[in-house]
């Protein structure tokens, strides 16, 4: 029997790591409260998750803090708070009264401790931290405003807990697990760079890049832009709550998918693809505007840039919705929709050998063989469509919010499971 972990596992992980991670300005780490203030807080947190109220889970986000005054990471800016004349004990009872009223997505509650280890933390209000920080761990925004600098609980699922300090996860906890991810969800996704790199080439003769920026400059956030993208539908899918299957192709190749769209699409107005290139071209007219800019001002074009950036957002989220039909949405990697509700069609007679990539294991002859008939119907489609196809991988998104990767290395088919499908703008999101 495996063992399980617990909130007091979880504090001994923060408290291990509250000192080593580095941030990216000069501040010192923020207070952490004591070891059984934090015990208390992360067990409270824990209950609460369980709880439902009107029918309704409880999720919501606690922001620990010695102040009312709490900075935002790396600024001289505070957020904005709302306090409570009368503060209320830090309980599973307040927090089940609480939270229907507080969007998780853009809002706090603030919980004082002391730096007396027998002082009970209080609730002491509500933080207004902003939606644009939700959607941008969602990979829906480039541009955000730094989190609260503080020990910040996010409560996703039952049991689910994600644990920061300002903007950087220091731990997490789900299903009686601990979590450890990679800090950038870019380096877990290093093995379908080439089928983005296909997509990046067709899409270039579109562009027109900077004189003044290096060209690797560019052409990083130009791969790092298209690789959000595709995670902005991945999670997109995972919000929707019903599971999917995204099928991304590299041009040129689709002749070799074995699949029968029920709806198969001409995606010549490129509903994604052009507002792909219309931000990255706002973007690089913006940074040839600061460098040649002597003030701070908000320019016309950095105005222009945001208003790109929620125009792609939002059709990034119009694709994900195409999931809520049976099937794969199939994507190639320039962002042209092919199809959705699509079925791969293959003898289910013939199960595939899939190896199972984690952590440090590098060499084929180390990773773990895995049946494809282990899975669900959902995943042994997608390892039978990856084994088949070329240049293709595949993200499977189950009703609980894991990601599974399926990608081929040479002939050789390999998947990731609980895939950080976090921004890869922001560190460890």
């Amino acid at each position: 029997m495996s063992d399980y972990a617990f909130p007091a596992d979880l504090a001994e992980q923060v408290v291990g790591r509250w000192q080593t991670f580095v941030s990216r300005h000069n501040s010192p780490a923020p207070p952490l409260p004591p070891g059984p203030s934090l015990r208390h807080v992360l067990e409270t947190a824990f209950f609460a998750s369980f709880v439902r109220e009107e029918g309704r889970d409880l999720r919501f986000v606690l922001c620990c803090a010695t102040e009312l005054a709490v900075p935002r990471d790396g600024l001289d800016e505070g957020v904005p708070v709302m306090p409570f004349a009368v503060p209320r004990p830090l309980t599973v009872e307040s927090i089940r009264a609480l939270a229907p009223a507080v969007n998780p997505d853009n809002a706090a509650l603030l919980v004082r401790f002391d730096a007396d280890p027998a002082a009970v933390p209080e609730i002491t209000g509500v933080l207004h931290v902003g939606a644009d920080l939700a959607r941008a761990r969602r990979g829906r925004s480039f541009y955000h405003r730094p989190a609260p600098y503080a020990l910040v609980v996010d409560v996703r699922e039952a049991g689910e807990l994600h644990v920061y300090r300002g903007g950087i996860k220091l731990a997490a906890m789900r299903a009686g697990q601990l979590h450890d991810q990679l800090v950038f969800s870019s380096l877990e996704l290093l093995p379908i760079s080439g089928i983005l790199g296909t997509g990046e080439r067709e899409l270039s003769a579109q562009l027109t890049r900077p004189p003044d920026e290096p060209v690797r400059e560019t052409s990083d956030f130009e791969w790092t832009a298209l690789l959000n993208t595709v995670l902005c539908i991945v999670n997109g899918v995972r919000d929707l709550g019903h599971g999917g299957t995204v099928l991304l192709v590299a041009p040129g190749t689709e002749s070799s998918l074995p699949l029968r769209p029920k709806y198969r699409v001409d995606d010549t107005a490129g509903v994604l693809a052009d507002r792909f290139v219309s931000f990255l071209n706002a973007r690089h007219v913006l940074v040839a505007e600061r460098r040649n800019a002597t003030g701070s001002r908000l320019t016309p074009w950095q105005s222009a840039t945001f208003a790109a950036e929620e125009d792609l957002a939002d059709a990034a989220d119009f694709v994900a919705g195409l999931s809520a039909i049976d099937g794969a949405v199939v994507l190639r990697a320039d962002l042209r929709v092919l199809g959705f509700g699509a079925e791969i069609v293959l003898d289910a007679a013939r199960p595939v050998i899939a190896y199972e990539a984690s952590g440090g294991i590098r060499t084929s002859a180390d990773r773990p063989a895995v049946d494809s008939e282990s899975f669900g119907m959902r995943h042994r489609s997608a390892i039978r469509c990856v084994a088949v196809a070329e240049k293709t991988a595949a993200f499977v998104i189950s009703q609980d919010g894991t990601v599974t990767l399926c990608w081929k290395q040479g002939e050789t088919v390999l998947l990731k499971r609980n895939v950080n499908t976090s921004n890869p703008n922001m560190v460890g999101a």
